[in-house]
């Protein structure tokens, strides 16, 4: 996989779907609280980000994907979740609780469940197969 084209403090890709709205909103959301720039936002419906980072879309249709760039991992599905608590101070109060449903085979499920009900509308604030999240400052792909 490439190294990172992103800022060097960045710690957490997060590959998103883009034609889904409340996946959009939801990195808008995260972009506004990051306030170190932890995190970077990539969008699945750009087919060269997946190959640059060697994702199925099939794969990345389901299940939300992180990376981290520390020790180029990827995580996928509620472990991606627990990995973006993990970067904002404001969510640590919700990582053992994301850590007991994973323990207890209930994180997995529910997100799968939550992840499959999920609007995809490819229409507005995308050009193309590039989506763009502003973050107050600039414009976060």
């Amino acid at each position: 996989m490439k190294q990172n084209k992103f800022s060097d403090q960045a710690a957490v890709i997060i590959f998103y779907d883009s034609h889904c709205p409340v996946c959009s909103k939801s990195m808008r959301f995260l972009s506004k609280l990051d306030r170190g720039r932890k995190l970077q936002y990539e969008s699945i419906r750009d087919n060269q980000v997946l190959e640059r980072y060697a994702i199925d879309k099939t794969e990345a249709e389901k299940r939300m994907h992180t990376f981290t760039l520390k020790d180029n991992q990827m995580e996928k599905g509620i472990f991606s979740v627990q990995r973006i608590v993990k970067q904002l101070p404001l969510f640590w109060i919700a990582v053992p609780i994301i850590q007991i449903s994973i323990w207890a085979g209930l994180g997995s499920p529910l997100y799968d469940w939550l992840a499959s009900r999920r609007t995809i509308l490819p229409v507005g604030g995308c050009e193309g197969d590039r989506c763009m999240i502003s973050n107050g400052e600039k414009q976060v792909k």
